[in-house]
């Protein structure tokens, strides 16, 4: 897209919406400026969908029980089953908090929070460090490395397993798994190739899961799943289905996220020297340097909702029942709330992004891949104190929702 000065056409944003278009999404930013401009809550007429980009609209659409998840609460909305094929998902991701509204949200959320405590965080920070010193090892004898597949998608993979207490020799396949169903969150509309592909990782993740609590019940052990058997069988408050598929979620969505937070972090740091050469010489800037990184690049830049009731932002009615495509990516470069905010500065203060959203649904596994960021940052910058791109325009991956890189090569 060119950046001018004119308004965005009904082409322009249709097309970002309904299609991946590599010449935006390469650098989606100018694009998100000029909806800020012209804007800021636009209706598209070919999904049916309002699009917010606005950080007060943002702000209030996530933090409001007026915008709800579960759209099956609507008096009047019609239930369309599935078709058979794709019964696996529906199956998935109808128990995933993610996707509820309270009271069963709240429900879910407090027993899953058992993973994000500030004593289970703490507990983890060596096995962390170790991981990323391991992998930061490997990657030093290699003569092309590539930092995606070599330390990012390794890293938090590797934790979140632990965490959940999956055997080492099985985690490899995980990553299969969790790229296959982290397409199905994005705002993008799925090929029904990537459906099918969703609903095969989907079947076999669960049957994989169902074998793990079935083991865990017989001999518990010190991992989440061993803690949340605990709850069903004490409490009463979890099923074993919502067991299993929220654990799944755990996977995909803490994987996805950190992956991409890591290598965009680590491209950033590249092509701006004087940040890579501060952050190397005052490492206590590496939590500012995540948080601007969440600001400037986030993981995730869109998530959804549902009018609950009529809703108004500023001059424009959204009415009950309208979906709601909640740009974060936008909201964080709003210069309404940032200064300068397509200037990518590690020593921002009052960094009030919405990276990891906020509201009932703030991400849960926010103070877990605050750690891993940190820590993976603090051993590449140890280990590697001058990179650079080995290629120069890295491509990005084919999602809208998420926003991370195919691969990340370097050179010492």
């Amino acid at each position: 897209m060119k950046d001018t000065s004119h308004e965005l056409s009904k082409h322009d944003i249709a097309a970002f919406f309904n299609a991946y278009d590599t010449a935006i999404h390469q650098d989606p930013y100018p694009f998100y400026t000029k909806m800020l401009q012209d804007f800021p809550a636009y209706y598209l007429e070919e999904r049916d969908t309002w699009i917010v980009s606005k950080h007060e609209y943002v702000q209030f659409i996530l933090k409001s029980p007026k915008l709800i998840r579960e759209r099956s609460s609507l008096d009047g909305e019609p239930v369309v089953d599935d078709p058979p094929r794709w019964r696996n998902i529906q199956e998935l991701v109808q128990d995933w908090m993610l996707f509820r509204d309270p009271p069963t949200h709240t429900r879910l959320r407090s027993h899953v929070a058992y993973a994000f405590t500030p004593k289970t965080l703490e507990q983890s920070k060596p096995q962390i460090r170790s991981i990323a010193e391991s992998l930061a090892a490997d990657m030093q004898k290699e003569t092309n490395p590539e930092i995606l597949q070599q330390f990012a998608f390794p890293l938090p993979v590797m934790v979140i397993a632990d965490m959940l207490g999956v055997p080492k020799e099985e985690r490899d396949v995980f990553k299969k798994w969790s790229n296959s169903l982290a397409r199905l969150l994005d705002v993008a509309i799925l090929s029904e190739e990537h459906l099918d592909e969703g609903d095969l990782a989907a079947s076999e993740i669960r049957a994989y899961f169902r074998q793990l609590v079935k083991e865990r019940k017989k001999n518990p052990k010190e991992d989440i799943i061993s803690e949340l058997i605990h709850v069903q069988n004490h409490e009463h408050q979890l099923s074993e289905e919502e067991l299993i598929n929220n654990c799944i979620l755990l996977l995909v969505a803490g994987h996805e996220t950190t992956v991409n937070l890591i290598g965009n972090g680590m491209k950033l740091f590249i092509e701006n020297p004087s940040s890579y050469n501060l952050l190397h010489q005052n490492p206590e800037l590496i939590p500012s340097a995540v948080e601007e990184v969440l600001r400037y690049e986030g993981p995730v830049q869109f998530t959804n909702r549902a009018a609950g009731e009529d809703i108004i932002l500023g001059d424009t009615l959204i009415k009950r029942g309208k979906e709601v495509i909640v740009g974060l990516g936008a909201a964080n470069r709003d210069p309404a709330i940032f200064n300068d905010p397509n200037h990518f500065d590690i020593t921002r203060k009052k960094n009030r992004h919405l990276a990891f959203a906020t509201g009932p649904h703030f991400c849960i596994g926010a103070p877990l891949a605050r750690l891993e960021a940190i820590t993976a940052f603090q051993v590449l910058l140890q280990h590697f104190p001058a990179l650079r791109l080995a290629d120069p325009s890295p491509v990005w991956r084919d999602q809208i929702l998420f926003r991370g890189l195919e691969a990340l090569h370097v050179k010492f």
